[in-house]
Formats: C-alpha cells, sequence, structure tokens
C-alpha cells in the first residue's frame, strides 16, 4: 500500500475515528514507518477545534481549577484502572489522538518513528525506545494578567488570530516544525549497560545532566535525552484534559512510599523476604523493591551499594500474611536468594511498564501515591526526580534564576551557547510551594511566577531553592517517593550541579 493511499484511506474516515485504530487496521502493510509523510496524514484529519481551559491568576483566587471553554465545554476525562475503563470524552477527537511506536534519533537530534503499533517488529519492550506519535499540535497562553486570569489554548491547527504555536514535541531542536509529535513513552532504564525507553525497566538511578550526556551518546551522536518537551505535554494535558493546575489532584503517583525495613526472618533459596506486618501492611504490588545486605554497615542509604546486592529494584508480586505470626512474605518478581537477619528491604522508584495494562490513554493501578500514572499515552508519576536534559539552570544569585534552553546548540555543562529563556527573582532562598508558574510556549521550559502556601491550593507543587548557594544547576523535576505532597508536574530543585547524581535522579530518552 503506497503512502497516498494509506493517506487516503484515513482521511476518508470520520475524523473522530481514532487514528491508532485505523492505523492498527493497515500498519501491517505499512513497510518503514520513518517514510510515512506523517504531515499530510496528520493533516487530512485536523478540524481545528480548540480546546480551552481558563485560569485565575493565584493572586485573584487560589482555587486550582480552571474553567473549560470553547471545543472543551461538556467534555470530561476520568482516569481508567486495570479493571475499570474510565471516561475520556477528548480521546476521539484529533488533537488527542496518538499512536505508540518505537522511535530513533537522527545524527541532529530529531526523533524519527520507526515503526507503529500493529506493525511486524514493534515492540514494547528490548533494546528499544518507545514513544507517543501524535499529530502535529499548537497552543499558546493568553495573559490577562492585569485582570486576573490567563487561558491556555490547544488545537491541531496553528490559529494565528490566537497566536499559537507549535506546541514543544512537535518541533525538531532547532525550533522547525516536525509534522508530528513524538513524546518517550517511558523513563529509562538499562538493558546491557545502554539505556532505553521500554517497558518492564528497572529505572536508571544516579543520572545527572552530564551523565545523561555520558550514557544517550552510546547509542549515537543525536541522542541527548527527553527534557522540556515532556513536561510540557504532561502539563498541557493536565491543563486541558482536567482543567486544574494541581497534577496531584488527579494523578498522585508515586509520592509517598518510603518504607525500609529490616527482615525479620533468614530464608534460603526463596524468592520472598520475610518482615513484620506492621511494614508489609504499606507495601504494594505492582511497586519496585530492592533487597540488600549491609551486614555491620549502619549506612542504610539507597544509595550504598550494600543496599541493593542482593536484589535491585525487582518488583513486589504477592504480599502474604503468615498464620499465627506478626510477620509476613513479600514475594519479589526474581530468581531465588538467600537472606540473613540483616538483610533489609528498601522501596524504589518503579519500574517502567506498570502501567501498560491500563484500560484507557490515562489512568493508574491505584491512585494511593504508591503507584505511576499514564496520561494521554505516557508514563509518569515514578517516584524518582527527572532531569531535563535539555536544560541548565543558572542561580545567578541567592534568590535570582536563570533558565537556560540547548536547542541545537553543542552540549555544554555551563550553557555556552544555550539559549537564556528567562530570569526569575525567586525573592528570597527559602523552599516554597508554587502558587503559579510561567511557561516558554516554545520550549516547555517553566519556572515559579508566584509562590503560593500549601499542596492544595494554587499549582501545590514545591520548589527547592537550593539555599543561598549560586552557579549552574541541573534541572530536577517532579520529586521522589520520599517528598509527598510537594512532588508534581512542577516540582523543581535548585540544589544539584551538573554533575550531581543520585540514586533518586533519573531521566528519559
Amino acid at each position: 500500500m503506497a503512502t497516498g493511499d494509506l493517506i487516503t484511506r484515513i482521511a476518508s474516515q470520520d475524523t473522530l475515528l481514532s487514528v491508532l485504530d485505523e492505523v492498527q487496521r493497515i500498519g501491517a502493510a505499512v513497510v518503514d514507518a520513518a517514510k510515512i509523510d506523517w504531515k499530510s496524514l496528520f493533516e487530512s484529519r485536523a478540524t481545528g477545534e480548540v480546546f480551552s481551559t481558563k485560569f485565575y491568576t493565584y493572586e485573584t483566587s487560589t482555587s486550582s481549577l480552571g474553567e473549560k471553554m470553547n471545543a472543551s465545554v461538556g467534555l470530561k476525562a476520568v482516569p481508567s484502572t486495570e479493571t475499570s475503563k474510565g471516561r475520556d470524552d477528548f480521546a476521539v477527537r484529533n488533537a488527542f489522538s496518538f499512536i505508540d511506536c518505537n522511535f530513533v534519533c537522527n545524527e541532529a537530534g530529531k526523533r524519527v518513528p520507526s515503526k507503529i503499533k500493529g506493525q511486524a517488529g514493534f515492540s514494547y519492550a528490548g533494546k528499544v525506545d518507545v514513544g507517543v506519535l501524535t499529530p502535529p499540535t499548537y497552543w499558546g497562553v493568553e495573559r490577562h494578567y492585569d485582570k486576573g486570569y490567563y487561558i491556555i489554548h490547544f488545537s491541531d491547527r496553528p490559529h494565528p488570530e490566537l497566536g499559537l504555536v507549535p506546541t514543544p514535541w512537535c518541533v525538531d531542536a532547532s525550533g522547525n516544525e516536525m509534522g508530528y509529535g513524538l513524546v518517550s513513552k517511558y523513563w529509562a532504564g538499562y538493558i546491557d549497560n545502554t539505556l532505553y525507553s521500554s517497558s518492564g525497566l528497572a529505572l536508571a538511578g544516579f543520572m545527572s545532566h552530564n551523565q545523561i550526556r555520558t550514557e544517550m551518546q552510546k547509542k549515537g551522536t543525536g541522542y541527548y535525552g527527553a527534557g522540556s518537551e515532556r513536561t510540557a505535554y504532561l502539563l498541557c494535558m493536565l491543563w486541558i484534559k482536567y482543567a486544574t493546575k494541581n497534577s496531584q489532584s488527579i494523578f498522585k503517583g508515586c509520592a509517598d512510599y518510603n518504607i525500609q525495613t529490616q527482615v525479620a526472618q533468614a530464608t534460603t533459596g526463596q524468592k520472598y523476604v520475610i518482615i513484620p506486618t506492621t511494614a508489609a501492611n504499606g507495601l504494594a504490588t505492582h511497586t519496585a523493591v530492592s533487597i540488600g545486605d549491609p551486614g555491620s554497615d549502619t549506612n542504610h542509604d539507597r544509595g550504598n551499594s550494600k543496599m541493593y546486592n542482593i536484589k535491585d529494584r525487582v518488583n513486589i508480586t504477592k504480599i502474604e500474611a503468615i498464620s499465627g505470626t506478626s510477620n509476613s512474605k513479600v514475594y519479589v518478581d526474581a530468581d531465588a536468594f538467600n537472606t540473613t537477619t540483616t538483610t533489609w528491604l528498601s522501596t524504589m522508584p518503579c519500574r517502567t511498564g506498570d502501567t501498560d495494562n491500563i484500560l484507557g490513554a490515562d489512568g493508574y493501578i491505584a491512585n494511593d501515591n504508591k503507584h505511576s500514572f499514564r496520561i494521554n499515552g505516557i508514563e509518569e508519576g515514578m517516584g524518582a526526580w527527572f532531569v531535563s536534559a535539555n536544560e541548565l539552570w543558572n542561580k545567578d544569585s541567592a534568590t535570582v534564576t536563570s533558565y537556560y534552553v540547548r536547542g541545537a546548540a553543542a552540549w555544554s555543562a555551563s550553557a555556552s551557547g544555550y539559549k537564556k529563556v528567562a530570569t526569575a527573582d525567586m525573592k528570597n532562598s527559602n523552599d516554597q510551594w508554587i502558587g503559579d508558574i510561567e511557561i516558554d510556549e516554545k520550549t516547555g521550559v517553566i519556572w515559579p511566577r508566584v509562590y503560593g502556601s500549601g499542596d492544595s491550593v494554587g499549582v501545590g507543587d514545591h520548589q527547592w531553592k537550593g539555599g543561598t548557594g549560586t552557579g549552574m544547576r541541573e534541572a530536577l523535576e517532579r520529586a521522589n517517593f520520599r517528598h509527598g505532597s510537594r512532588g508534581g508536574f512542577s516540582a523543581s530543585s535548585l540544589g544539584s550541579d551538573p554533575a550531581g547524581r543520585d540514586w533518586s535522579i533519573s531521566a528519559g530518552v
């Protein structure tokens, strides 16, 4: 089937028919997904609908909720689980459609789809990078701060009368429109010492801005890692589909899951550990733990290799109380192993692919602060810090920070050649809640516009300002599972230089 035939066939369908459903029907006939004219295909389906949400500035109202406008009026989104399909009125709108794909990065750093779901050779697991392929989309922020409100617009047409620009996931590093959008579906994990964005992997830890470049370049000169385009995608879907500023009000993610416990009884050749039931009651299946034996070492930090020298970031499969005792068995997805009385179990960030069986575009296994979630096809809420690979932040002083984005410039640990997007006055050096953020629509870079007073007002996320220190900082976002309600899509930390590494810092491809 020729590309033109493919476009004609899809374009002939009702524009509200899911692109994914139709492409899957003909996927086996596609020889090379990279050669498809995705721009023409998607443009033939564009409806021009404008989906909008009006928010009041934090200074006017501390409510996190917005008001749906234009094509969004009357549309609802309710997350799904593995057993219950929620409601998603947006899913059949072209602007929100997506196709799971495998992708590669060319030498210029552009993400290029190589296989699509339904096509022979496509895979969610293994040595592949999995992404979400979207139509070209456009957005903009209509700022009326002097009147106490702003409006987020989103569409599959440019609408120059609204001043919309291409969304950051639909442009290459130079800012040129690609004719499609592509966001990595999963965070990254190692296979044979190389990072992949695929399902079923332990999340890679000990990342940093500098380390990401080292690891990504193993795959080719065009690989630099996921960045501000991913954050922009998350925020856009949250703002438009759920009309809220506060991500944790809808998707808690793995945000409050800090459990470490010593075993209650040694075992030999088993796939479980025996721990006190009081600790086991706080655990959940489909979450990751590490098992290690530090012996007499009193350093129980998760970064100590002795704390994961038996099993590293394996999923819990079953929790079983031992009758007549105060202990429980915690089974993990791993080969049999031995434990001693000095063995410890520690919760860890989620493994990739835990949302694979969710019945909708959005959802979670459970919204319990222990599990990851999915929003419009991409997995998030992993319980780790995300290094936005295309950004660097500079603390010009204790209270002033400048935000830089790499674009097509050569990689630099000092932001040399990077574009300065904004300079923000933080007013003080104290960690604070965020009331409202500002966003650069072209790059997706975000920063606090005004500070708030808690987790249930405004944005409701936290900014850690890094004290009075100055200098270059890596762009740490989301927060890890020890930070509870302080985390979220807009959470950030200015506490780590570009080489700063930690077990709880991860990345995406």
